[in-house]
C-alpha cells in the first residue's frame, strides 16, 4: 500500500466511512481509542512468547539446526497431513525426546 493509498484510506474511515447506529461490533469515541492504544501496546513486544512463563517482552531462543533431505521431507509432509507448523512439531517431538530420555539415563 502506498503512502497516498494510506493517506486515503485515513481519511475515508476518519471522515467519511460511516456506520450503523445501532452497530454492536464498531466501536466508537473513547472506546474506539481505549482499544486502539491497548492494541498497540501488546503489540510492541513483537510475536507473543511460546513459553507461558515469559516476562513481557521476553523473547524465546531460537535454535537451528541441519536436517538429512530425507528427514525434512517426512518431517515436512508430517507437519501437513496434521495441518501444523514445523517448529510446533519441532518443539513436541524434542520435548518427548527429553522426558523418554531423562528417565532412561
Amino acid at each position: 500500500m502506498s503512502e497516498k493509498d494510506y493517506d486515503a484510506a485515513a481519511e475515508w474511515a476518519e471522515h467519511d466511512m460511516a456506520l450503523p447506529e445501532d452497530s454492536q461490533s464498531a466501536l466508537r469515541g473513547q472506546a474506539a481509542a481505549a482499544f486502539g492504544s491497548d492494541l498497540i501496546e501488546r503489540s510492541r513486544g513483537g510475536r507473543p512468547s511460546i513459553d507461558p512463563d515469559a516476562a513481557p517482552g521476553e523473547t524465546s531462543p531460537v535454535r537451528q539446526v541441519r536436517l538429512p533431505r530425507s528427514i525434512d521431507n517426512d518431517l515436512v509432509a508430517f507437519a501437513e497431513e496434521n495441518h501444523r507448523k514445523l517448529s510446533e512439531v519441532m518443539r513436541e517431538a524434542i520435548a518427548e525426546y527429553l522426558i523418554t530420555h531423562r528417565k532412561a539415563s
